[in-house]
């Protein structure tokens, strides 16, 4: 019996997309995404098979049992140690050990060499020879209203999120709390990073730097998405429906002004720090919030025109150069918080709920 280890895209491991499925412990652990797989070839008579996966950065290997009577695909869900991952800045090439175990026959034990990506980094297409690979709803993983940083932000814009029932939001109030967020940011000293977040554009593999929220928040920089997400969690914290748009080098962020998610405003993030003084210039508190007040509604104009010139290319056939992504729609699909900042923190803290978008077609092909 020979065995083989295959990743998509070839050689190359991206924890993120394991840690934003559902909790390791929930699931069958021969039961992961599929971009990687054991091949056992050679089965010529049937075995009960004992198969483990080791490498650098699990929480534990993974313990695969199975009955098997010919050549099978093993697909194994790795269970990443999110806080051992944290340190890691670029992709370190690393070995998986791959170790089989069956009556009647001696142990095989076989070595992969593999890249590993870090967790701010996200895949979001693969192109690999016919495959074809939209992976661009994970970006919801990033998404995370649980984290710490946003008790950190609320607090900051004076927002108690226990005291908001998100049905009886009307758009006046949904655009009260979306301006009293951008209004804490400003105040929090966050500014727009311009600069190219696209780790790597092909032909491969398609992939998109996103800084995890207490990097945004304690280095008071971010891109594009970076902000898109950091608002996206604050809002859905509140139980306000929020969406990401992706078009070709760039992302915003939108969120439902309705409980039908019939109406939405957008926000184009790259305003943060709108019009930020010369450094060495101290504010005071009176003229970051005007300036804040004026950066928004500067922010939601050009939001909006962004979205309607982008509008007739999200309908899930421009993939992906453009994308619209509603975050409970993904939550159904079963994109998990990547759930990196919350230590002890379970998922069942209090938290608003948005519900999940229902569509009666596929998602890309409903706009707000």
């Amino acid at each position: 019996m020979s065995v083989d280890l295959e990743t998509t895209p070839a050689g190359e491991l991206f924890p993120a997309l394991e840690l934003s499925q559902l909790a390791a412990d929930s699931i069958e652990q021969d039961q992961g995404s599929g971009l990687l797989r054991i091949q056992l070839r050679g089965v010529r008579e049937p075995r009960d098979i004992q198969l483990s996966v080791s490498t650098p950065g699990l929480r534990k290997p993974t313990l695969i049992s199975r009955h098997i009577t010919a050549d099978t695909v093993l697909r194994p869900r790795l269970d990443w140690d999110a806080a051992a991952l944290l340190g890691l800045k670029e992709p370190r090439r690393q070995t998986i050990k791959v170790r089989l175990v069956a009556r009647g026959m001696e142990t095989i034990e076989r070595h992969f060499e593999v890249r590993v990506h870090p967790l701010d980094e996200a895949l979001y297409f693969v192109r690999e020879g016919k495959a074809r690979i939209d992976l661009g709803w994970a970006f919801a993983a990033w998404v995370d209203p649980q984290d710490p940083i946003i008790d950190d932000l609320l607090d900051l814009a004076g927002i108690e999120p226990g005291a908001i029932a998100a049905a009886s939001l009307d758009r006046a109030a949904r655009m009260r709390l979306a301006r009293l967020l951008w209004v804490a940011l400003e105040q929090r000293g966050l500014r727009y990073a311009d600069e190219g977040a696209g780790l790597s554009q092909g032909p491969v593999i398609y992939s998109q730097r996103v800084r995890l929220l207490s990097s945004i928040w304690n280095q008071r920089v971010a891109n594009c998405l970076d902000g898109s997400v950091l608002i996206a969690s604050a809002l859905e914290r509140l139980g306000i429906g929020s969406l990401l748009v992706l078009v070709p080098g760039h992302a915003f962020v939108g969120f439902y002004v309705d409980d039908d998610r019939h109406q939405a405003e957008f926000l184009e993030t790259t305003l943060l720090g709108f019009r930020r003084p010369s450094a060495g210039v101290v504010e005071t508190v009176t003229q970051i919030r005007r300036r804040a007040e004026t950066g928004f509604d500067a922010a939601r104009s050009a939001g909006r025109e962004r979205y309607q010139r982008a509008r007739s290319r999200l309908d899930g056939k421009h993939r992906p150069d453009y994308a619209l992504i509603d975050i409970s729609t993904a939550r159904a699909y079963g994109i998990m918080p990547l759930a990196v900042g919350r230590g002890e923190r379970t998922a069942d803290a209090p938290v608003a709920s948005s519900g999940p978008a229902i569509h009666a077609t596929s998602p890309a092909s409903r706009s707000p």
